[in-house]
């Protein structure tokens, strides 16, 4: 607590199979991964109550967010995405959208949202950004630095998105509300075309309605 300190906590334990104490442990299968999630919170109230008793609240920040959307053919094991399409291992919304809660006194306003576009690939330059902490002139730094984004004042340096498949092909790119996918299927004798769709994430979150026939100039 009297030095400068980062702390990366990777919870486990909602991910299949999953784990929770035996005393806190709700037995009904449907709220299995209800209960887990509810005891990562505690946890990490556990852990917010230490910073504030040691009094560091006001010089720490804290980012709590996941690596991908539920996965959803464990059904009540694995989670939902609520109005978003699809889940884990998917390009659509569902897949790859997660939250994110950020904390910091003082610095980031209590009870703001923010809605601009941000990864955590951006995490590392932005942490480096806010501890005053150049970043190696040698390595190519893929994030983006988003620290004035955190305070509300600025918009997001990031204006656009990948979005690559689970072994690691790119499939899509987002620029602005715009989100195009497309989709090369299994290939047999022939290949047939790729599917090609087009989304207004600002309109259709849930990326039900497929605008690329209406719009091929965005599609170009």
């Amino acid at each position: 607590k009297d030095k400068p300190f980062f702390v990366y906590l990777p919870h486990s334990m909602p991910h299949i199979p999953l784990y929770v104490p035996d005393e806190i442990r709700d037995p009904d299968p449907k709220n299995a991964y209800i209960n887990t999630i509810e005891h990562i919170d505690a946890e990490v109230g556990r852990l917010m109550d230490k910073v504030r008793e040691l009094g560091l609240s006001k010089n720490t920040y804290v980012i709590y967010t996941t690596d991908n959307g539920p996965w959803l053919p464990f059904k009540h094991h694995g989670g939902s995405a609520g109005p978003l399409r699809d889940g884990k291992g998917s390009t659509f919304e569902g897949g790859q959208r997660v939250p994110c809660v950020m904390w910091a006194p003082g610095r980031i306003p209590a009870g703001s949202e923010c809605h601009e576009l941000m990864g955590t690939i951006d995490l590392l330059p932005t942490i480096a950004a806010l501890t005053g902490t150049p970043l190696p002139a040698a390595r190519k730094i893929d994030g983006l630095d988003a620290s004035a984004l955190l305070t509300g004042k600025a918009k997001s340096p990031r204006k656009e998105f990948l979005y690559y498949t689970s072994r690691g092909d790119i499939q899509g790119l987002r620029q602005g509300k715009w989100k195009l996918l497309v989709k090369k299927k299994q290939k047999r004798r022939k290949a047939p075309a790729p599917e090609v769709l087009l989304f207004d994430l600002l309109a259709d979150m849930g990326e039900k309605d497929n605008l690329a026939g209406a719009n091929p100039e965005i599609v170009k």
